[in-house]
């Protein structure tokens, strides 16, 4: 008797799997090509939750809690990790390299848990501050008005 309900109750559980499967497939054929190579490459142990699209941008919120919002040229603008720090392959890769190279020298490229991007700055959330990186002088600027040339 307890064998049998045992394998009905795997059996349930294998198909409610299956089916969530499928339903994140449904939403993984929607995403456009760039988005999913970029998820696959720094989020590839998640799923997708769900995917909304405009013309202007589109948002993809990850199984794993990640929220990554992109441009209408596919190009990621924001990556939430929503309490959890980003992948340092992400930060390393995707960073300009002077402030990957900041964040290496005060130890703190395990400690993005946000980052955000437009023509002219990043901005991280850290565990403890946010650092602004001005693209066209390198400069790194804290919340307390301290600032570094990078």
């Amino acid at each position: 008797m307890m064998n049998r309900r045992n394998t009905a109750l795997l059996l349930s559980l294998l198909m409610g799997l299956l089916l969530m499967g499928a339903c994140s497939n449904n939403v993984w054929e929607e995403l456009p090509s760039r988005i999913t190579t970029f998820i696959s490459e720094y989020f590839p142990e998640g799923g997708v939750k769900s995917y909304k699209h405009n013309d202007e941008s589109s948002v993809v919120q990850l199984t794993n809690g990640a929220t990554l919002t992109f441009d209408s040229e596919n190009s990621w603008t924001e990556v939430d990790g929503n309490g959890v720090h980003l992948p340092e392959v992400f930060v390393y890769d995707q960073l300009p390299p002077a402030l990957y190279n900041y964040l290496q020298g005060i130890e703190a490229q395990n400690d993005v848990y946000c980052a955000m991007r437009d023509a002219y700055y990043y901005k991280l959330t850290m565990h403890d501050t946010v650092i602004s990186y001005e693209i066209s002088t390198g400069k790194i600027t804290y919340p307390d008005g301290r600032s570094l040339d990078s």
